[in-house]
């Protein structure tokens, strides 16, 4: 089959500008609010998740910690202390792509994100341009399919403000195949698994046979970049490969072989993916929120849309508008089919992993992809004038890009506090490193108390000491989930927060991290699971005695269990630490920025530890 008519890739290029300046509004409009207060942070958008773990991990990666590092807890893996894999160690391909070009350009992980951005959207728009292109044939609709895909892809997924106007409590807006590094640095993979699947099915056997290779050494990067994105791909090419088998179109004996051979290339990287995965961290399956059912999952918003696409290609096919053998019909098919497999997969495997991550990531891009498809063939019905056409994909693309960028725009401005937090704590983040980096302490093996908890998740973006808590401590594997609520009860305990207050701000306050800290991310956030268990007025009140106990027990074995290093507070922060002043002994105190920085000596611990302190040279200072 030839690949006429030629794509047009300046179509594809004037999409990928405008994606790509639209990505860029989060960060200018950041640092033109901080002006001259900006001290380098990314522009974080507050509840797209957990862009703070990752940049974190890159940060260690760019420092040449190993593969199996956890900045939180400080924990590397070295020959006598080896560490067991994390979600992070094991899908390490986007990581160490980013890290690569942040050393050779000598970059930190927060600058790294900042372009990360930009080139991500240029890249996802290229890739969806490329896709619908060649399955289309018709470049002007595939340039609108890009920016529509790519601007509605949070809609579809039933999260942002669409579904707010309807009173869904929705978890997420923005464009969420930006949030970095995962997905973004790993999205144009998968786009691009999908439009070589395409170029598979559609080539000669010589050169289908080069391009299959292609597609399989592909999906091995994707096997070790995000879970969600090769599980996807697993299941739609087995998807295609039915529908080629049941629909039985021209040459399908040929299609299917050249499939076999995408799914033989790829199934290799399975083998070395389960070795790593077997050498996970106890309890990985209840951080990672890993269930054991059967029961399907059949009304989520986008396989509602996906039945709707079928129904709609079903009308088309009747109007002969559509061939059924046709390739085309066949792939929009499979793209309209695969939430329906992502979303019920449980129902034979009997695992199912946060199938939020498919909505938000996966499924929601896969029926805009459909739709795109389905459009294709009914353009292709009478139309009395041709500019009456073009005005219409126009009229598609202006509403799909201004309703991205309002999305974008309301998400952005809404994270006004949450990033300008993060980014006020990046100047003492930055004197840590420079003390471990002078040598004044044991750099990843120092521990440091941050009284804020928004703080201490952003302080290992730059940072190489670990923390004794922060929410994203649960996501990596150098903590049990029980040493977690330990160090969290040491956290509240050090920080002068009793049960009764504690009670407070679980009730009324909702301060970041606390829910997370007593009960996980399973729990905390909506949608993780699919079998739900509610916080109770019980269980809180189990935990609040719980932590009364742990107060009341306090030892100074306790206290030197996690040893640590430095206190750091916000200045106008007024807490009661006398508990740590109880175990600790602290020095006068630096102010860096809008933070009081403290060296800590547990007592009894010999005069060594404050020689070392004054040999740094800790002194008053504003940054």
């Amino acid at each position: 089959m030839s690949d006429k008519p030629k794509i047009k890739w300046s179509w594809g290029l004037a999409a990928a500008i405008a994606m790509t300046l639209l990505s860029l509004y989060p960060h200018f409009y950041f640092s033109l609010i901080r002006a001259g207060q900006w001290h380098g942070s990314y522009a974080a958008i507050e509840g797209v998740g957990d862009e703070v773990a990752y940049s974190a991990y890159l940060n260690a990666l760019i420092s040449n910690r190993p593969r199996r590092s956890d900045p939180y807890s400080g924990r590397d893996d070295q020959f006598k202390q080896p560490q067991p894999e994390s979600l992070f160690s094991i899908q390490f391909v986007p990581a160490f792509l980013v890290a690569a070009v942040a050393r050779l350009f000598g970059v930190s992980a927060a600058t790294a994100f900042i372009l990360l951005t930009p080139i991500a959207a240029a890249l996802a728009s290229l890739a969806v341009f490329w896709l619908l292109a060649m399955s289309t044939g018709d470049s002007g609709l595939a340039a609108t399919g890009t920016i529509a895909t790519l601007c509605l892809g949070t809609v579809v997924g039933g999260h942002g403000l669409f579904a707010g106007f309807f009173g869904i409590e929705h978890l997420y807006s923005y464009l969420m195949f930006l949030r970095r590094y995962q997905p973004a640095a790993s999205f144009p993979l998968l786009l691009i698994f999908w439009a070589l699947v395409w170029k598979t099915i559609n080539l000669k056997q010589k050169r289908a046979v080069f391009v299959a290779v292609a597609a399989g050494l592909v999906f091995d990067l994707l096997v070790f970049s995000y879970v969600y994105f090769w599980t996807a791909a697993l299941a739609w090419v087995l998807g295609l490969g039915l529908l080629l088998l049941i629909v039985r179109p021209t040459d399908w004996q040929h299609q299917l072989r050249n499939l076999a051979i995408v799914a033989l290339i790829g199934c290799a990287a399975l083998v070395p993916f389960a070795k790593l995965y077997a050498g996970r961290a106890q309890g990985l399956e209840t951080v990672s929120v890993l269930e054991l059912t059967h029961r399907p999952d059949l009304f989520r918003l986008p396989e509602l849309l996906s039945l709707a696409v079928v129904q709609l290609l079903a009308w088309l096919i009747r109007q002969k508008s559509a061939q059924l053998r046709d390739p085309k019909t066949l792939f929009a098919l499979s793209f309209a089919l695969l939430p329906f497999l992502v979303f019920n997969q449980q129902v034979i495997t009997g695992r199912s992993l946060q199938p939020l991550h498919y909505e938000m990531f996966v499924a929601n891009y896969s029926v805009l992809i459909a739709m795109i498809l389905v459009l294709s063939s009914w353009l292709k019905l009478p139309v009395p004038e041709l500019k009456k056409r073009r005005k219409v994909l126009i009229w598609i693309a202006l509403a799909a890009f201004e309703w991205g960028a309002y999305e974008t725009f309301v998400a952005t401005r809404r994270s006004d506090e949450f990033a300008r937090r993060l980014d006020e704590t990046r100047p003492v983040a930055l004197r840590l490193n420079d003390l471990a980096q002078r040598g004044i302490d044991q750099g990843s093996r120092a521990t440091v108390l941050a009284s804020d908890l928004l703080g201490a998740d952003g302080l290992p973006t730059t940072a190489p000491q670990g923390v004794l808590w922060a929410p994203h401590m649960l996501v990596y594997s150098g903590v049990s989930p029980a040493e977690s609520k330990e160090r969290f009860y040491q956290y509240l305990y050090y920080t002068g927060i009793s049960s009764h207050r504690l009670g407070q701000i679980l009730k009324h306050e909702n301060e970041y991290g606390f829910v997370v800290g007593l009960f996980g991310f399973d729990r905390a956030m909506k949608g993780l699971s699919l079998n739900a268990k509610p916080i109770t007025n019980q269980d809180l009140e189990n935990e609040l005695s719980r932590y009364e106990q742990y107060c009341a027990s306090f030892t100074r074995e306790r206290a030197a269990q996690t040893e640590l290093s430095y206190l750091i507070m916000p200045v106008d922060d007024q807490r009661d630490v006398a508990n740590l002043d109880r175990w600790y002994e602290r020095d006068g105190g630096e102010r860096v920025g809008n933070y009081n920085l403290y060296r800590l000596r547990l007592r009894g611990s010999g005069p060594a530890v404050r020689a070392q302190a004054n040999a740094g040279g800790l002194e008053v200072v504003q940054r």
